[in-house]
């Protein structure tokens, strides 16, 4: 896919399986000091217009990180701009709170990871493959999830996360495009997962650019197979914004 005026557009990147590989832990994946590199060169160059978009929290997001940039975690459940105040959407209610404590009863008994967010549960059994058809007949069958209209069951990578109703990554692309630096700017939206299926079709549906890393359907417009092509793909973004800059940028003369 090529995009044409990269200067005008709004990026929207994935965290999990987009940047960074995964691992048997969430906290334990790789973050190159390039990949950090790029994305602040890149943020610079947009005028901040650049974010991320992930499942998790913002506190992890910046620990790997620690980068001043604009996020969206939890499915878009919280934000901040550029390194600023964390914003939060109040999606607690009673009923999740029961069910939110009986995943990591779950969890704890079947020893599968488990990311407890407040508003949202993400249990993770990539290291137990074996216990999935478990996992799925619990949330599935006995708790009834899939029949909730208050609930939502997003079923990831080797990960289910279950949080109340109100959120999803097209609602944090939204969010975002309202705003300065992205309003006017025409968004991208690089995604490897079913998680970011809801931001595909935000971003299709405002003549956007979807790009979807990996096998698997999806309603991305685009492909790019792995990890090492979308950093590829963002080096050569890169090196196209500093030549526009470069060649926009006032020449200063001398005068005799």
């Amino acid at each position: 896919m090529k995009i044409a005026q990269i200067d005008k557009v709004a990026l929207f990147l994935d965290f999990d399986g987009t940047l960074v590989n995964f691992a048997t832990t969430p906290e334990g994946v790789h973050v190159s000091v390039e990949l950090k590199d790029m994305l602040a060169q890149i943020s610079l160059h947009l005028n901040g217009a650049l974010a991320l978009v992930s499942g998790r929290s913002i506190s992890s997001l910046s620990g790997l990180l620690d980068l001043p940039l604009t996020m969206a975690g939890s499915h878009g459940a919280e934000w901040c701009y550029s390194g600023g105040p964390v914003q939060r959407v109040d999606l607690n209610n009673n009923t999740f709170a029961e069910i939110r404590s009986a995943l990591l009863t779950f969890a704890n008994k079947h020893d599968l990871i488990a990311e407890d967010k407040g508003h949202a549960v993400a249990l993770h059994y990539r290291t137990k493959m074996e216990t999935q058809p478990l996992l799925e007949t619990y949330i599935a069958d006995e708790l009834e999830l899939d029949k909730s209209e208050a609930i939502r069951v997003i079923r990831g990578n080797c990960v289910y996360e279950v949080q109340p109703v109100g959120v999803d990554k097209g609602v944090a692309i939204a969010r975002f495009m309202s705003d300065a630096p992205f309003k006017g700017r025409q968004p991208v939206y690089i995604g490897d997962d079913a998680t970011d299926e809801d931001g595909f079709a935000w971003v299709n549906a405002h003549d956007g650019i979807s790009i979807k890393v990996g096998d698997g359907s999806s309603c991305a417009k685009a492909r790019i197979a792995n990890t090492g092509e979308v950093l590829a793909f963002l080096k050569l973004q890169l090196d196209k914004l500093r030549h526009q800059n470069d060649r926009t940028k006032p020449r200063v003369g001398i005068n005799r």
